[in-house]
């Protein structure tokens, strides 16, 4: 183990390189929310994802057998989370989906498996569940709409669901990785699985579009790929250089990155609430992974 894993610090490269890999991890969220159509480049990019992990599998080789069920699993939900992605970012606002999804989902995992695991919440663990809610209660006043809007909105009810279905693949994640003996090997086989159902999906609906669309949008398909796989990349290596709760803590900067994009992009809300949004999210997000 490196020393700097030992400890419950970060060395300043391996704080910028979480930085770098929140930032990245919010900007590929962007490049679905400002595509002119998110169904399909939304499924391009994950179809650009499996290539890069064909290309990658034989460097870095298979995870063990005994992860297979938590991959099968685990690519299930991901088509789901993938099919709901495309509605969440289809007239939502970036930086409210993001944290909906983002925020909620950390908080659900935490509030799961503690009676599914026998442990406990601590007190700050019950300080990060109160700032998570309180970043999420500051959301609609941050976008400019009226809860009832934010959450009566299709957008806003698939990001909600979307929480659900990304902390569920977070608990068959955390458990497969840990059986899988290899756990980049995992994320990679992972890649390769989980678009083919929405492809299959997108295919019967659309084939004419979606094969059109792959022949123009390529370039930008295997750029959102590059920009998602190399972050996930930045993680697992943070994550052998120092604590994992502390990198996995930091990497949801992600969503004050969120913020900033959707008000400087794409001119959504109020800079200020928004920002105070997601540092109550970071903040509590931070405080229920210690």
């Amino acid at each position: 183990m490196p020393p700097e894993a030992s400890g419950s610090s970060l060395g300043a490269g391996v704080v910028l390189a979480v930085l770098a890999a929140a930032l990245m991890h919010a900007s590929w969220n962007a490049m679905i929310r400002g595509a002119p159509d998110k169904g399909l480049y939304t499924v391009l990019m994950h179809g650009c994802s499996a290539v890069l992990a064909m290309v990658l599998l034989p460097w870095v080789g298979l995870p063990a057998w005994d992860s297979a069920p938590y991959l099968a699993a685990s690519a299930l939900l991901h088509t789901v989370y993938i099919l709901l992605l495309m509605r969440t970012y289809e007239g939502g606002q970036l930086a409210v989906s993001y944290l909906l999804m983002r925020g909620l989902a950390p908080l659900l995992v935490c509030l799961v498996s503690s009676p599914l695991l026998g442990e406990s919440l601590s007190v700050p663990m019950w300080a990060g569940v109160a700032g998570i809610l309180a970043g999420v209660a500051c959301i609609a006043q941050a976008s400019g709409q009226r809860w009832r809007e934010v959450l009566s909105h299709p957008s806003g009810k698939a990001a909600l669901l979307n929480a659900l279905t990304i902390a569920a693949y977070t608990l068959v994640d955390g458990q497969g990785a840990r059986l899988s003996g290899n756990p980049v090997g995992y994320v990679l086989v992972l890649a390769l699985l989980e678009p083919w159902g929405v492809i299959a999906y997108q295919w019967l609906r659309r084939p004419d579009a979606l094969a059109g669309y792959a022949r123009r949008h390529w370039a930008t398909g295997f750029l959102g790929a590059g920009v998602a796989t190399s972050a996930y990349a930045i993680v697992l290596w943070a994550m052998t250089q120092a604590p994992i709760a502390v990198v996995a803590a930091l990497r949801e900067s992600s969503v004050i990155f969120a913020v900033l994009i959707g008000y400087l992009w794409f001119r959504e809300g109020r800079l200020r609430p928004g920002l105070l949004a997601a540092g109550l999210v970071a903040i509590g997000v931070v405080l229920i992974k210690h």
